[in-house]
């Protein structure tokens, strides 16, 4: 969620003169920690909230939707798309050559993100069906939920995915379209909701970046910065 944060943080300071917002990416997991301690005001998460973190008086706002997309680097020779079965085997280490899904012969490397990380776990969600991701050896997992990093690391042979937002505009990336359809289209597969996080009882500072957020006009925020 970090471009939207980003881009919302930027639009509230513009409406709002003499405010400031500051944002941070550590994932979803830490996020929500360092809301439980006091150490943030808004969590932003990728994932909906347990009955755990509800019984501690979390609450979560939606603020929009999005889609987890497939991606591969650019110079990447596999130009075809992928069913749903395809996608969970990859990333169950049961399919780990190029040529099995069509491509040319090769090692497919899969970049995972770290456990911590809203995607992580949405993707473990809604794609493996909430079975585990692999440890076959061509599967890595980053040591930090950042996507530039993750985006590097794919090279001409990996593969992985991010929230659509932050790597719409990427150049270095192509997206993989999941039985035919791109992250853009409405039935797209892989689409879950995203979430402002807060703790019983909001400031008004809180308060007022949740409603600019859900407001008509932070929703074009988001939509026009995107």
């Amino acid at each position: 969620m970090v471009t939207i944060n980003q881009n919302l943080k930027r639009a509230f300071e513009r409406q709002f003169p003499g405010t400031s917002v500051v944002t941070s990416a550590n994932g979803s997991q830490n996020g929500i920690a360092d809301l439980i301690a006091g150490r943030v005001d808004i969590a932003a998460v990728s994932r909906p909230l347990t009955a755990q973190e509800q019984s501690q008086g979390l609450v979560a706002v939606s603020v929009t939707k999005d889609a987890i997309a497939l991606v591969v680097g650019k110079a990447n020779p596999f130009n075809q798309g992928l069913t749903s079965a395809q996608v969970a085997d990859i990333f169950q280490g049961k399919i780990n050559n190029w040529s099995a899904v069509g491509g040319n012969n090769g090692t497919i490397r899969v970049i995972n993100r770290p456990a911590i990380s809203g995607t992580h776990q949405a993707f473990q969600e809604i794609v493996l069906k909430k079975a585990n991701f692999g440890t076959t050896p061509n599967i890595a997992t980053l040591p930090r939920d950042a996507t530039t990093p993750l985006l590097q690391a794919l090279g001409t042979d990996g593969i992985s995915y991010a929230t659509f937002a932050q790597v719409a505009n990427q150049q270095t990336v192509r997206f993989v379209p999941i039985d035919g359809l791109t992250p853009d289209a409405n039935s797209y597969p892989y689409q879950r909701q995203l979430f402002y996080v807060y703790k019983n009882s909001a400031t008004s500072g809180v308060q007022a970046f949740l409603g600019y957020a859900t407001s008509p006009q932070g929703q074009q925020a988001i939509i026009l910065d995107n």
